[in-house]
């Protein structure tokens, strides 16, 4: 085993789990220092739950989105302090590398933290940095929409959502009906606990699942479970705690936990005479 003595991996650790410092510590130390092991060894021992705890926030900045024409893009900007978020300098900043997402003009992360990020560092006095973006355009009718939640004006959103309809017409495509199916999903995208990961349970990797069925496998054998038990038990817990919690087409609809994204989608879609389909969907949170 390999010692661990790594204060900022143990912090690191304890903000996205919740568990106690000397439990992090150890989990640390069992898995060499390897931060996304060790936050599987602590659910296994079910110090952590890791789809609780993963959404708090270890950066400051703002997440920001923008709509132009049939293209979109939403981004993440990071800063030290929520003070130079929420300044003019900062804000600006953020207009500049958003206006130049959605037109398709930013190169890459790394090209615009060199020609747009660094030079702003040195007047505002701290790091700053362009951690991700992501632009969508349309091929065919459709509609392209974002969302980004702000509790308070004044202060920068940490987290958003941008999301790619397909319509079956240009005229469904800018019905009320298909505007308020996509406010509708994006607040499902940004307000739901846990948030989705995938669109389907076709995307998601097989590797994820293996783990996820491993973790719920030693879970079951705490609780006691006898061998034989655990297959069906296990089919189960994928399906509900898995792919119902983490495939976004799957999750119950955060207003009307009766009803699925997907009814919600056939509902939509036979408003306007024919399918509507979710192409694709991004979620940024501050720190995620």
């Amino acid at each position: 085993m390999v010692a661990v003595d790594s204060t900022q991996l143990i912090k690191d650790l304890r903000e996205k789990t919740g568990a106690g410092m000397m439990d992090c510590k150890r989990a640390l130390d069992e898995a060499k220092g390897n931060l996304e092991e060790a936050m599987t060894i602590l659910r296994k021992k079910g110090l952590s739950d890791a789809a609780k705890k993963s959404a708090r926030v270890t950066k400051e900045g703002a997440v920001a989105f923008k709509i132009d024409g049939k293209s979109g893009a939403i981004v993440e900007l990071n800063s030290e302090t929520d003070f130079v978020a929420k300044g003019s300098d900062f804000q600006g900043l953020v207009k500049t590398v958003l206006d130049k997402a959605a037109a398709g003009t930013l190169k890459s992360v790394e090209a615009a933290n060199d020609e747009l990020v660094k030079p702003m560092v040195g007047k505002l006095g701290e790091n700053l940095g362009l951690r991700r973006y992501v632009r969508f355009e349309l091929s065919g009718p459709g509609l392209i929409a974002g969302y980004a939640h702000q509790t308070d004006l004044a202060v920068p959103a940490k987290k958003g959502a941008l999301i790619e309809l397909s319509a079956p017409s240009e005229s469904a495509a800018k019905s009320p009906e298909m505007a308020e199916l996509a406010k509708e999903l994006l607040l499902q995208i940004v307000g739901n606990i846990p948030s989705a990961k995938y669109l389907a349970r076709e995307e998601v990797p097989a590797a994820d699942i293996e783990k996820e069925k491993e973790i719920q496998t030693e879970m079951l054998r705490k609780e006691g479970k006898k061998e034989d038990q655990i297959p069906k038990i296990l089919e189960g817990k994928i399906n509900k705690l898995f792919y119902q919690a983490y495939c976004l087409l799957e999750q119950p609809s955060i207003r009307d936990p009766k009803v699925t994204v997907t009814a919600l989608l056939k509902a939509a879609g036979a408003k306007v005479g024919g399918e509507i389909k979710i192409v694709k969907f991004a979620r940024y949170q501050l720190g995620e």
